[in-house]
């Protein structure tokens, strides 16, 4: 009891952390950057692993190294190009949708689906 108690005071005073650091400008813009990275990579690799292929097998369809599919679903590749989504997406037989709707917020949300 003593340590799930521990951990949710500790969860809550890293949430009142974040929450603090998040009005700060730029870290608020960096930390919407890696969620947005991360969010990219955690689809990536929900749709491979649903398409029952491994990273190998993915990696041999577009003919880059199953290191390169692992940084990019880790979130690492650093230089993620549209032309490297276009080929994911043809490689696993998926289309890509992007858009630009318009917001009411001073920062833009972005939105995996």
């Amino acid at each position: 009891m003593e340590l799930k108690m521990n951990k949710k005071i500790k969860l809550e005073k890293f949430d009142q952390y974040l929450k603090g650091k998040l009005k700060n400008p730029e870290f608020n813009k960096n930390y919407e950057m890696e969620k947005a990275k991360v969010a990219v990579a955690q689809k990536i690799a929900e749709i491979r692993q649903d398409s029952h292929l491994r990273q190998t097998d993915l990696a041999k369809k577009m003919h880059v190294s199953q290191q390169f599919i692992s940084q990019i679903e880790s979130g690492q590749e650093t230089n993620l190009t549209l032309d490297t989504l276009f080929k994911l997406a043809k490689s696993l037989g998926r289309n890509i949708k992007i858009s630009f709707p318009k917001s009411h917020s001073k920062n833009p949300i972005f939105e995996i689906a």
